[in-house]
Protein backbone atom coordinates (compact mmCIF):
# COMPACT_ATOMS: atom_id res chain seq x y z
CA UNK A 1 0.00 0.00 0.00
CA UNK A 2 3.36 2.22 -0.68
CA UNK A 3 2.05 5.72 -1.10
CA UNK A 4 -1.86 5.28 -1.24
CA UNK A 5 -4.73 6.72 0.17
CA UNK A 6 -7.67 5.23 1.65
CA UNK A 7 -10.89 6.54 2.69
CA UNK A 8 -13.98 4.62 4.07
CA UNK A 9 -14.84 1.21 5.68
CA UNK A 10 -13.12 -1.55 4.10
CA UNK A 11 -11.59 0.90 1.02
CA UNK A 12 -8.87 -1.31 -0.48
CA UNK A 13 -8.74 -3.42 2.60
CA UNK A 14 -7.45 -6.15 0.66
CA UNK A 15 -6.32 -4.78 -2.28
CA UNK A 16 -2.68 -6.15 -3.67
CA UNK A 17 -0.04 -3.97 -4.88
CA UNK A 18 -1.93 -0.60 -4.15
CA UNK A 19 1.35 1.23 -5.04
CA UNK A 20 0.07 5.29 -5.20
CA UNK A 21 -3.66 4.32 -5.77
CA UNK A 22 -7.14 6.56 -4.07
CA UNK A 23 -9.85 4.54 -2.33
CA UNK A 24 -12.86 6.35 -1.14
CA UNK A 25 -16.10 5.00 -0.56
CA UNK A 26 -17.21 1.64 1.13
CA UNK A 27 -15.66 -1.19 0.19
CA UNK A 28 -13.98 0.55 -2.57
CA UNK A 29 -11.29 -1.36 -4.38
CA UNK A 30 -11.80 -3.87 -1.33
CA UNK A 31 -10.45 -6.60 -3.11
CA UNK A 32 -8.86 -5.29 -6.36
CA UNK A 33 -5.65 -6.94 -7.56
CA UNK A 34 -2.52 -5.17 -8.98
CA UNK A 35 -4.33 -2.34 -8.43
CA UNK A 36 -1.56 0.18 -8.61
CA UNK A 37 -1.88 4.00 -10.04
CA UNK A 38 -5.59 3.76 -9.53
CA UNK A 39 -8.41 5.84 -8.18
CA UNK A 40 -11.64 3.83 -6.45
CA UNK A 41 -14.53 6.71 -5.82
CA UNK A 42 -18.16 5.42 -5.08
CA UNK A 43 -18.99 2.53 -2.78
CA UNK A 44 -18.03 -1.22 -3.81
CA UNK A 45 -16.12 0.90 -7.02
CA UNK A 46 -13.48 -1.98 -8.00
CA UNK A 47 -14.32 -3.41 -5.28
CA UNK A 48 -13.08 -7.47 -6.70
CA UNK A 49 -11.61 -5.60 -9.73
CA UNK A 50 -8.46 -7.80 -11.08
CA UNK A 51 -5.64 -6.66 -12.75
CA UNK A 52 -6.52 -3.04 -12.56
CA UNK A 53 -3.50 -1.18 -13.06
CA UNK A 54 -3.78 2.62 -13.75
CA UNK A 55 -7.54 2.62 -14.16
CA UNK A 56 -10.05 4.99 -12.65
CA UNK A 57 -13.39 3.59 -10.93
CA UNK A 58 -16.25 6.52 -10.56
CA UNK A 59 -19.62 5.42 -9.21
CA UNK A 60 -21.79 3.20 -7.36
CA UNK A 61 -20.26 -0.65 -7.97
CA UNK A 62 -18.59 1.10 -11.09
CA UNK A 63 -16.56 -2.07 -12.32
CA UNK A 64 -16.88 -4.00 -9.14
CA UNK A 65 -16.26 -7.01 -10.68
CA UNK A 66 -14.17 -6.16 -13.90
CA UNK A 67 -11.56 -8.33 -15.07
CA UNK A 68 -8.47 -7.79 -16.97
CA UNK A 69 -9.61 -4.07 -16.44
CA UNK A 70 -6.21 -2.16 -16.60
CA UNK A 71 -5.69 0.88 -18.06
CA UNK A 72 -9.42 1.63 -18.09
CA UNK A 73 -11.99 3.61 -16.99
CA UNK A 74 -15.17 3.04 -15.34
CA UNK A 75 -17.95 6.16 -14.45
CA UNK A 76 -21.39 5.57 -13.67
CA UNK A 77 -23.20 3.40 -11.32
CA UNK A 78 -22.70 -0.22 -12.21
CA UNK A 79 -20.45 0.80 -15.35
CA UNK A 80 -18.59 -1.84 -16.61
CA UNK A 81 -19.58 -3.67 -13.48
CA UNK A 82 -18.78 -7.62 -14.50
CA UNK A 83 -17.09 -6.76 -17.53
CA UNK A 84 -14.79 -9.49 -19.02
CA UNK A 85 -11.60 -8.38 -20.28
CA UNK A 86 -12.11 -4.91 -20.07
CA UNK A 87 -8.81 -3.36 -20.36
CA UNK A 88 -8.07 -0.39 -22.38
CA UNK A 89 -11.43 0.52 -22.14
CA UNK A 90 -13.76 3.28 -21.07
CA UNK A 91 -17.27 2.63 -20.09
CA UNK A 92 -19.59 6.11 -19.24
CA UNK A 93 -23.22 6.09 -18.06
CA UNK A 94 -25.51 4.11 -15.85
CA UNK A 95 -24.91 0.35 -16.63
CA UNK A 96 -22.62 0.84 -19.70
CA UNK A 97 -20.90 -2.41 -20.69
CA UNK A 98 -21.99 -4.12 -17.13
CA UNK A 99 -22.28 -7.33 -18.81
CA UNK A 100 -20.28 -7.28 -21.82
CA UNK A 101 -17.76 -10.01 -22.73
CA UNK A 102 -14.57 -9.79 -24.11
CA UNK A 103 -14.59 -5.36 -23.64
CA UNK A 104 -10.88 -4.78 -24.43
CA UNK A 105 -10.27 -1.50 -26.40
CA UNK A 106 -13.73 -0.58 -26.47
CA UNK A 107 -15.61 2.33 -25.89
CA UNK A 108 -19.40 2.64 -23.92
CA UNK A 109 -20.82 5.45 -24.09
CA UNK A 110 -24.48 5.89 -22.83
CA UNK A 111 -26.75 4.45 -20.32
CA UNK A 112 -26.93 0.35 -20.62
CA UNK A 113 -24.68 1.20 -23.91
CA UNK A 114 -23.31 -2.69 -25.17
CA UNK A 115 -24.87 -3.50 -21.17
CA UNK A 116 -24.59 -7.23 -22.11
CA UNK A 117 -22.80 -6.92 -25.61
CA UNK A 118 -20.87 -10.07 -26.49
CA UNK A 119 -17.38 -10.55 -28.05
CA UNK A 120 -17.42 -7.04 -27.53
CA UNK A 121 -13.65 -6.50 -28.31
CA UNK A 122 -12.68 -3.39 -30.64
CA UNK A 123 -16.27 -2.01 -31.03
CA UNK A 124 -18.00 1.39 -29.91
CA UNK A 125 -21.06 1.94 -28.20
CA UNK A 126 -22.74 5.53 -28.34
CA UNK A 127 -26.36 6.06 -27.47
CA UNK A 128 -28.41 4.63 -24.54
CA UNK A 129 -28.97 1.19 -25.10
CA UNK A 130 -26.76 0.86 -28.52
CA UNK A 131 -25.57 -2.78 -28.75
CA UNK A 132 -27.30 -3.51 -25.44
CA UNK A 133 -28.04 -7.16 -26.27
CA UNK A 134 -25.54 -7.23 -29.76
CA UNK A 135 -23.54 -11.13 -29.91
CA UNK A 136 -20.43 -11.18 -30.95
CA UNK A 137 -20.29 -7.36 -31.55
CA UNK A 138 -16.00 -7.01 -32.34
CA UNK A 139 -15.13 -4.56 -34.39
CA UNK A 140 -18.51 -2.49 -34.76
CA UNK A 141 -19.60 1.10 -34.24
CA UNK A 142 -23.17 1.46 -32.32
CA UNK A 143 -23.98 4.81 -32.72
CA UNK A 144 -27.88 5.94 -31.81
CA UNK A 145 -29.93 4.97 -28.90
CA UNK A 146 -31.18 1.64 -29.57
CA UNK A 147 -28.94 1.26 -32.33
CA UNK A 148 -27.88 -2.69 -33.00
CA UNK A 149 -29.95 -3.04 -29.22
CA UNK A 150 -30.39 -7.17 -30.07
CA UNK A 151 -28.58 -7.64 -33.50
CA UNK A 152 -27.04 -10.81 -33.56
CA UNK A 153 -24.03 -11.99 -35.47
CA UNK A 154 -22.72 -8.48 -35.76
CA UNK A 155 -19.33 -8.47 -36.09
CA UNK A 156 -17.29 -5.78 -38.42
CA UNK A 157 -20.46 -3.90 -39.15
CA UNK A 158 -21.66 -0.35 -38.32
CA UNK A 159 -25.26 1.20 -36.59
CA UNK A 160 -25.96 4.38 -37.66
CA UNK A 161 -29.34 5.82 -36.16
CA UNK A 162 -31.63 5.32 -33.83
CA UNK A 163 -32.70 1.83 -33.46
CA UNK A 164 -30.94 1.09 -36.77
CA UNK A 165 -30.16 -2.58 -37.37
CA UNK A 166 -32.09 -3.20 -33.61
CA UNK A 167 -32.94 -6.64 -33.73
CA UNK A 168 -31.30 -7.88 -37.12
CA UNK A 169 -30.15 -11.11 -37.24
CA UNK A 170 -26.64 -12.49 -39.32
CA UNK A 171 -25.67 -8.81 -39.20
CA UNK A 172 -22.46 -9.38 -39.45
CA UNK A 173 -20.22 -7.03 -42.33
CA UNK A 174 -23.21 -5.06 -43.21
CA UNK A 175 -24.30 -1.33 -42.19
CA UNK A 176 -27.16 0.18 -41.01
CA UNK A 177 -27.73 4.48 -41.50
CA UNK A 178 -31.05 5.69 -40.38
CA UNK A 179 -33.91 5.76 -38.05
CA UNK A 180 -34.76 1.82 -37.62
CA UNK A 181 -33.31 1.36 -40.73
CA UNK A 182 -32.70 -2.74 -41.46
CA UNK A 183 -34.58 -2.91 -37.83
CA UNK A 184 -35.67 -6.61 -37.59
CA UNK A 185 -34.26 -7.68 -40.62
CA UNK A 186 -33.71 -11.23 -41.46
CA UNK A 187 -29.97 -13.22 -42.41
CA UNK A 188 -28.88 -9.30 -43.00
CA UNK A 189 -25.11 -10.51 -43.70
CA UNK A 190 -22.93 -8.05 -46.12
CA UNK A 191 -25.92 -5.88 -46.59
CA UNK A 192 -26.35 -2.32 -46.65
CA UNK A 193 -29.38 -0.37 -45.50
CA UNK A 194 -29.86 3.52 -45.51
CA UNK A 195 -32.79 5.27 -45.18
CA UNK A 196 -35.10 5.35 -42.48
CA UNK A 197 -36.74 1.89 -42.09
CA UNK A 198 -34.65 0.94 -45.15
CA UNK A 199 -35.19 -3.28 -45.32
CA UNK A 200 -36.99 -2.85 -41.80
CA UNK A 201 -38.04 -6.23 -41.59
CA UNK A 202 -36.58 -7.57 -45.24
CA UNK A 203 -36.40 -11.49 -44.39
CA UNK A 204 -33.53 -13.35 -46.04
CA UNK A 205 -31.98 -10.10 -47.09
CA UNK A 206 -28.25 -11.08 -47.11
CA UNK A 207 -25.77 -9.24 -50.18
CA UNK A 208 -28.66 -6.92 -50.75
CA UNK A 209 -28.79 -3.33 -50.93
CA UNK A 210 -31.40 -1.29 -49.96
CA UNK A 211 -31.15 2.60 -50.46
CA UNK A 212 -33.51 5.20 -49.80
CA UNK A 213 -37.11 5.74 -46.76
CA UNK A 214 -38.88 2.57 -46.41
CA UNK A 215 -36.79 0.56 -49.60
CA UNK A 216 -37.53 -3.00 -49.26
CA UNK A 217 -39.46 -2.64 -46.05
CA UNK A 218 -40.79 -5.78 -45.42
CA UNK A 219 -39.54 -7.51 -48.52
CA UNK A 220 -39.48 -11.46 -48.75
CA UNK A 221 -36.50 -13.55 -49.75
CA UNK A 222 -34.78 -9.94 -50.28
CA UNK A 223 -31.43 -11.85 -51.08
CA UNK A 224 -29.12 -10.71 -53.56
CA UNK A 225 -30.91 -7.60 -54.55
CA UNK A 226 -30.98 -3.77 -54.89
CA UNK A 227 -33.81 -1.28 -53.69
CA UNK A 228 -33.10 1.90 -54.96
CA UNK A 229 -35.53 4.62 -54.27
CA UNK A 230 -38.27 5.68 -51.55
CA UNK A 231 -40.46 2.62 -50.91
CA UNK A 232 -38.65 0.61 -53.74
CA UNK A 233 -40.04 -2.79 -53.26
CA UNK A 234 -41.63 -2.32 -50.41
CA UNK A 235 -43.28 -5.59 -49.04
CA UNK A 236 -42.45 -7.23 -52.45
CA UNK A 237 -42.68 -11.32 -52.07
CA UNK A 238 -39.63 -13.58 -53.59
CA UNK A 239 -37.65 -10.85 -54.61
CA UNK A 240 -34.31 -12.29 -54.80
CA UNK A 241 -31.75 -11.84 -57.26
CA UNK A 242 -33.66 -7.93 -58.60
CA UNK A 243 -33.39 -4.97 -58.85
CA UNK A 244 -36.18 -2.24 -58.04
CA UNK A 245 -35.23 1.18 -59.08
CA UNK A 246 -37.42 4.06 -58.90
CA UNK A 247 -40.17 5.79 -56.24
CA UNK A 248 -42.25 2.77 -55.55
CA UNK A 249 -41.06 0.69 -58.06
CA UNK A 250 -41.79 -2.97 -57.68
CA UNK A 251 -44.01 -1.85 -54.54
CA UNK A 252 -46.41 -5.13 -53.36
CA UNK A 253 -44.97 -6.85 -56.30
CA UNK A 254 -45.45 -10.87 -55.97
CA UNK A 255 -42.99 -13.90 -57.40
CA UNK A 256 -40.34 -10.81 -58.35
CA UNK A 257 -37.17 -13.01 -58.31
CA UNK A 258 -34.78 -12.23 -60.84
CA UNK A 259 -36.81 -9.10 -62.55
CA UNK A 260 -36.19 -5.86 -62.46
CA UNK A 261 -38.18 -2.90 -62.00
CA UNK A 262 -36.93 0.79 -62.93
CA UNK A 263 -39.27 4.07 -62.69
CA UNK A 264 -41.13 5.57 -60.79
CA UNK A 265 -43.94 3.41 -59.64
CA UNK A 266 -43.20 0.88 -62.01
CA UNK A 267 -44.34 -3.01 -61.89
CA UNK A 268 -45.97 -2.17 -58.33
CA UNK A 269 -49.43 -3.03 -57.61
Amino acid sequence: AYESNFFGNNAGSGATAALRSNFLGSGAGQNATNASYSNFLGNSAGNQATNANSSNFLGYEAGSGATSASFSNFFGSEAGKDATDASYSNFFGLGSGSLATYANSSNFLGNESGYNATYAENSNFLGNDSGHNATYAANSNFLGNSAGYEATNANDSNFLGWNAGSGATNASYSNFLGRDAGSGAIDAVNSNFFGGYAGEGAINAESSNFLGAYAGNLATEAAYSNFLGHSAGLDATNADHSNFIGYQAGQDSSNANNSNFVGNVAGAN
